[in-house]
């Protein structure tokens, strides 16, 4: 049985197969319900025999993860996506942040932390590391332009150092890959290191760099030392593999790695000295399959090749970015999407697991209904699985917004009518909105409450939902989500969500959000709603991370915003900030230059400078001459409004007296809500953003919600 705990009544609007967006903040609705959907044809007779099974499998392997919990109780770190290999997405040794400190009031964004592109790559953080002879706690984050950055996790300052790995090359760029979408826009801008990285136990960080060399296309294996950011012995290596098969890209014989189609999106994993490295594609352009490849930590020597479809085509290991989990054997368990299925080579809308180091296929999980899946691009693998604390069973979900409840002792096939399966349950409702996308992406958090097993399910167009594990019967069951809890103390639990805060994430860079929830109930919190706590653009494969009393978000705006506890003024970074505005004549007496500079873009139309004039401008005075180097300017999409009312041309101009103004930034075509603009050091105290209208064509007002300054960040390499 699957008990459904509660519901979140805040209302996520729709997206088409983004994540979702909340636009309605009512009071938060608290419901027990016994969810009694069972899938069509499943046998009921199974269920006695199921409950005493899963007696037994949760006193077997209670034993394991109270290990791991002793463990995470010595100190709070973050050397791997979702926390450990069981992917629960929990910390459970976080002391400081809890429900009665998480509020409007006490919490918010401390200070961010620049960097030179985009984050896709999970963050990671590594407690009391050595580095140049003072230990700190310290900050990991990879870009797309290929770089990997340290910084000290609890104050705002220069990286501890910094790395760009393009050596003479350049990353793939966008619209380079992709042609199944003639305009491919899941990255916009560089493609580089994707795959969240992992931190060995001898604090070495390993990850995927892709980069174009002389017209061709390269991958490589990186391990290096996190204390110096300096290469490992044997590192990189080039990725290559071949295995035997005639399916796409074959030379009758034999199918290689492609490193042109190839996206290395899922994190990387550690265990046992084996690093797992896993590939799907770029929206299912082909020629390309899901390949998972293993190499020794050490020497970086292949150890294993898997090919989920040797024989026929696709099949990627994408999981949005989620990581393989790993049970006490080693062994590995990821999800497949849309490919060729057979059973014996061919694993597409599976879940699939594999032996340690040698990668032999052991066992799998193919839903029945897996032509529909293919048909209608319905992956099976949009999420990754999560080993269930104090089980041994896993809980997936797909675009069908389904929750799998699976032995990992026994994935059971393919069977008619899923009969081989734990507990098949509906968790998104797609009932809620009916023409929409219902799909669940990342992984699904599970944290032991103080009143048992508790799993979290926010799919699209849904609502943020609990269920709780019961051992004695059976079941139970993304946003980008993550718990912090004091282990299972009542009232420390902290369910942490980032989401679009506007508009549709799917083939699309658009605003996020931050909200925390108590995790024993649903109840509502906090949200980055506030002036000054806005996290810019939504990173929709890197989940918030929590460490010793602060929450770390990652965004597509070339920053990691830190929050936590706030004992005075929080370190507002924008020059800009309340500075003394002038612009062009408003549209409404309500929509002056000021709101531009007001920190906030959230409140509605009236929280806009808007101006119909021809040409307008916006300026503002920093008061002093200052060392200027980035701008953020968030456009209509921002605020709310349609997307496409965003400047598309503009500019922007600096001048140290008000008078000269240089031009520094312009940009054409812009399609996106928030946008970063990167210059040289330049000295200036007034900032200009001139919008261009072109000649003879009907343009809307000119609608800019926020503009923000950043002074100069040298960094040490």
């Amino acid at each position: 049985m699957c008990k459904q705990l509660g519901v979140s009544s805040l209302d996520p609007a729709a997206t088409a197969a983004g994540l979702i967006h909340l636009f309605i903040f009512p009071a938060v609705i608290y419901i027990v319900q016994t969810v009694t959907r069972h899938e069509t044809g499943r046998s009921t007779d199974s269920r006695p025999r199921l409950a005493n099974h899963l007696v037994v499998t949760f006193a077997f392997s209670i034993c394991i993860f109270a290990a791991s919990k002793a463990d995470a109780a010595k100190r709070a770190e973050v050397l791997t996506r979702g926390y450990n290999n069981q992917r629960t997405t929990a910390n459970l040794a976080e002391k400081k942040l809890k429900p009665s400190n998480v509020n409007a009031r006490q919490f918010g964004k401390l200070f961010m932390l620049p960097v030179d592109d985009q984050i896709y790559a999970g963050l990671l953080y590594a407690a009391d590391l050595p580095i140049a002879g003072h230990k700190h706690n310290v900050l990991f984050v990879a870009t797309v332009n290929n770089s990997v950055y340290a910084f000290d996790a609890d104050r705002f300052g220069r990286p501890l150092w910094h790395r760009n790995f393009n050596g003479n090359g350049r990353p793939t760029r966008n619209t380079e890959v992709g042609q199944a979408c003639h305009i491919y826009n899941d990255f916009i801008g560089n493609i580089g290191i994707i795959g969240t990285p992992v931190i060995g136990p001898d604090r070495t960080m390993y990850f995927i760099t892709r980069t174009v060399e002389s017209n061709a296309t390269l991958q490589r294996l990186h391990a290096i030392d996190i204390a110096t950011g300096a290469d490992r012995s044997n590192s990189p290596q080039v990725i290559q593999a071949t295995v035997p098969g005639t399916g796409d890209d074959t030379n009758g014989a034999a199918v290689a790695f492609n490193p042109v189609t190839e996206n290395q999106r899922p994190a990387l994993a550690l265990s046992d000295g084996t690093v797992y490295v896993g590939w799907a594609s770029f929206c299912d352009t082909r020629p390309y399959h899901g390949w998972m490849i293993s190499y020794d930590a050490s020497t970086l020597k292949q150890v294993g090749v898997f090919n989920a479809s040797p024989n026929g085509n696709m099949a990627g290991i994408w999981m949005s970015g989620a990581g393989p989990v790993l049970d006490q054997s080693g062994n590995l368990y990821f999800s497949t999407g849309n490919g060729s299925f057979d059973g014996t080579s061919g694993f597409g809308e599976s879940m699939v697991k594999l032996q340690a180091k040698s990668l032999r296929p052991l066992d799998f999980f193919t839903p029945s209904n897996f032509n529909t899946l293919n048909d209608f691009d319905l992956d099976f693998g949009t999420q990754g699985p999560t080993m269930l604390p104090g089980t041994n069973h896993l809980v997936v979900g797909g675009k069908e917004g389904k929750m799998y409840l699976l032995d990992a002792g026994k994935l059971g096939g393919q069977q008619p009518g899923d009969i081989q399966v734990s507990q098949v349950v509906q968790a998104v409702d797609p009932t809620i909105r009916p023409t929409l996308t219902h799909h669940m992406h990342n992984v699904i958090p599970a944290w032991e409450s103080p009143q048992g097993l508790n799993v979290y399910v926010w799919g699209e167009s849904d609502f943020l939902r609990a269920y709780r594990f019961n051992p004695s019967t059976s079941g139970m069951p993304g946003g980008m989500m993550s718990v912090s809890s004091k282990g299972s103390h009542s009232g420390t639990g902290v369910l942490w969500a980032t989401l679009p805060r506007a508009g549709d994430a799917n083939q699309m860079t658009v605003p996020g959000v931050l909200y925390a929830y108590d995790a024993e109930n649903l109840k509502f919190l906090w949200s980055s709603t506030a002036s000054g706590d806005d996290p810019l653009n939504f990173a929709k494969g890197s989940p918030p991370i929590v460490a010793n009393g602060k929450v770390y978000v990652a965004s597509i705006s070339n920053f990691v915003s830190v929050y936590g506890e706030r004992k005075g003024m929080p370190n507002f970074q924008n020059l800009a900030l309340r500075g003394k505005a002038t612009g062009s004549a408003p549209c409404e007496p309500s929509q002056a230059a000021d709101k531009a500079f007001n920190g906030s873009a959230e409140d509605g139309p009236t929280d806009k400078w808007c101006s119909a004039a021809a040409n307008p401008f916006l300026q503002v005075d920093l008061g002093r001459v200052s060392k200027v180097s980035r701008f953020v300017v968030e456009h209509a999409g921002a605020g709310g409004d349609d997307f496409n009312l965003n400047t598309r041309d503009f500019n922007i101009q600096v001048s140290a007296d008000g008078q000269t103004f240089s031009t520094v930034a312009s940009v054409t075509g812009n399609i996106q809500s928030i946008t970063t603009h990167d210059i040289p050091p330049t000295e200036a105290r007034y900032v200009r953003l001139n919008v261009i209208t072109p000649q003879g064509t009907p343009t809307p007002p000119a609608n800019i919600y926020e503009l923000q300054v950043f002074a100069a960040f040298r960094d040490h390499r």
